[in-house]
């Protein structure tokens, strides 16, 4: 009885360890793309949440009282490609996109009760390294060259812009991995460390009227999340099933 319910118990380890591996990408916040044709993704990849800062916001502080900031929490999507191929600063591919800045601004100090949801239409510039088609994980850097998007006439805003990219003056490294899926697609774990400068002018009338100022900072835009690491669970199949052989070639052996 004791042999048969160990074997029982090896055989479900296996087997979790299976569907572990082969159902890891699934959830929130992953990003899975097609595979377009050639072994590879499109980029810069179109996932349902696009880029995001999930550890950090946006802030405006220059041209504010002393103790007041507003945060803003973007996500950057809807990416629309103009013009891309072989190129750009790292050897590999450019891209030059139209994408979608969707930004929550929320105020502390003497602004706090401003809550904003604004959206901003942006032109993009990336650039990739090399990577090779097929390959079952390709890893590479990229590099944020250039974002430009303004919003004019708001009642709160003159003028609200964010620019970023080193074509800028505001490094904007980063690194993109993508796995294959047992299904073809790809698992995408992409991240820039933006450098973004933010300019805006408030509106006369509104709760920014009166303000203006420039605030340059620093955080991570991050797509998807790291692909769980396989090793431990290819270790725990690969222990269980020998296991499960050992004992199996025992109880013949009985």
């Amino acid at each position: 009885m004791k042999l048969v319910s160990r074997t029982k118990t090896i055989v479900a380890i296996a087997a979790m360890a299976a569907v572990a591996i082969a159902a890891a990408p699934a959830g929130a916040g992953l990003c899975i793309v097609p595979d377009n044709g050639s072994g590879t993704a499109d980029l810069p990849p179109n996932c349902t949440e696009g880029y995001l800062s999930p550890d950090d916001v946006h802030l405006i502080i220059d041209g504010l009282p002393a103790g007041t900031t507003i945060e803003l929490d973007a996500s950057h999507n809807e990416f629309f490609v103009r013009q891309g191929g072989p190129g750009g600063n790292l050897g590999g591919e450019f891209e030059i996109f139209d994408s979608f800045l969707q930004i929550q601004l929320t105020g502390t100090g003497l602004l706090a009760g401003f809550n904003r949801t604004l959206g901003m239409q942006a032109l993009t510039e990336t650039h990739i390294g090399p990577r090779n088609p097929g390959d079952p994980v390709q890893d590479f850097d990229t590099e944020m060259v250039a974002l430009q998007g303004a919003i004019f006439g708001d009642p709160d805003f003159d003028e609200l812009r964010i620019t970023a990219g080193s074509a800028n003056g505001l490094p904007s490294p980063g690194h993109t991995t993508l796995t294959r899926l047992p299904s073809g697609d790809f698992h995408v774990d992409s991240f820039f460390d933006i450098t973004y400068q933010i300019d805006f002018q408030g509106a006369p009338g509104g709760a920014l009227g009166g303000l203006g100022g420039s605030t340059t900072g620093t955080l991570r835009m991050q797509a998807g999340e790291p692909f769980p690491e396989p090793s431990a669970l290819l270790m725990l199949a690969a222990t269980a099933s020998a296991a499960l052989v050992r004992r199996g070639r025992r109880a013949r052996s009985i």
